[in-house]
């Protein structure tokens, strides 16, 4: 085993590259489906672009029109063929707004707008397999599928005491998927608009000094559709939270939970983000107590990562490049704390900002 992992990190382990430093905290990121643009999603209601084209990754015009914070972008994937995807992007912020508008031109008018999509912090968005639907969920414990043509609210869903936190399709379609803050995740039949099933993710939510900790942060399927993966944290307390990052596997025809994968120690706490690289291993981002931060790589069914790197404080999300070539981390700035410590020359605190480090992946191998 150590000889396959040690082959494994070989293969794939990234090198670091570049580092971007936009003036602003970010939530998520994401390449276009065409290659040409690195999306972020930032704190002051706009997302950002990079040019993806150019090895230092000049930033563009943002796109405007979101007043809260911009909390995820989710982008129409390659069609059949390998034809390049709809030049849109979806996003919701924190102020219950769901957009629907070009990523290429920054003063082009939204296709599509809700306002008011929910009520208050939308958490979470997802686009289905074909590009047709997207889902969003939010604090108003509400699940809702909307149109991606037109922006028309086709379905809508009710987690009836806890906020739902993330969202996905079912691979065929024919349901969407949503994770709460209880650990509860529930299957939503969209022909008959209820809900099929419940799996229970306890084991991701606790109750302590009248605070509710974890809950489903993140879900993805894996690469086949038959299991379903949920990610959190393990809490151990409330307060200054401490909890150990772990992913949850269900058999997804069965609902039974078949695996349960921790990646790391108390104070590492949450799974950020999670994404299947094309070669079948799992990507991953941690963030913990200030400045503690991890990318890993894991396959699912080893019992350790063959890459792990805690240089980066704080990640918040990855996005990796279609080339598969190039991958780029969300973080935080080194120093970063709210208690006026850290000033600068002139005695002022300065703000926080959301660093991108750019890491190179390694050739592909040629047989």
């Amino acid at each position: 085993m150590a000889d396959d992992l040690a082959a494994l990190k070989t293969r794939f382990e990234p090198k670091e590259g570049k580092l971007l430093k936009p003036d602003r905290q970010l939530n998520s990121i994401r390449f276009t489906a065409c290659g040409r643009f690195l999306l972020a999603t930032g704190h002051d209601g706009t997302v950002r672009r990079f040019d993806a084209t150019l090895d230092e990754m000049t930033e563009l015009k943002p796109i405007l029109g979101h007043n809260g914070w911009v909390q995820r972008v989710a982008l129409p994937q390659p069609r059949e063929g390998g034809a390049t995807s709809d030049e849109v992007m979806f996003t919701v912020d924190s102020w219950g707004q769901l957009r629907c508008g070009s990523f290429v031109d920054e003063t082009a008018a939204p296709r599509w707008s809700h306002a008011q999509a929910h009520d208050g912090w939308i958490q979470d968005i997802a686009l289905s397999p074909s590009g047709k639907l997207v889902a969003t969920c939010g604090i108003d414990r509400h699940v809702r599928v909307w149109s991606t043509a037109d922006g028309t609210k086709l379905n809508e869903f009710t987690h009836p005491e806890w906020e739902a936190l993330c969202v996905v399709f079912a691979p065929d379609e024919a349901s969407v998927v949503s994770g709460d803050l209880s650990g509860v995740i529930r299957q939503w039949n969209l022909a008959t608009g209820r809900m099929a099933r419940e799996l229970k993710a306890a084991d991701l939510h606790k109750s302590d000094r009248l605070q509710e900790v974890g809950g489903v942060r993140r879900m993805t399927f894996s690469p086949d559709g038959r299991q379903l993966l949920c990610a959190g944290t393990r809490p151990k307390n409330g307060g200054n939270v401490q909890g150990v990052p772990a992913i949850l596997v269900f058999n997804w025809e069965s609902g039974e939970l078949v695996k349960s994968t921790e990646l790391g120690k108390d104070g590492d706490v949450y799974v950020t983000d999670l994404m299947f690289h094309p070669e079948g291993f799992l990507m991953i981002t941690i963030s913990g107590n200030p400045g503690t931060g991890k990318l890993v790589f894991r396959r699912l069914d080893d019992e350790a990562p063959f890459f792990e790197t805690t240089k980066m404080p704080n990640c918040h999300s990855l996005a990796l490049h279609p080339d598969h070539l190039r991958l780029a981390v969300v973080a935080t700035n080194g120093g970063s704390n709210g208690n006026g410590r850290n000033l600068d020359k002139d005695g002022k605190y300065p703000g926080n900002y959301s660093p991108i480090h750019l890491w190179k992946l390694p050739e592909p191998l040629v047989t």
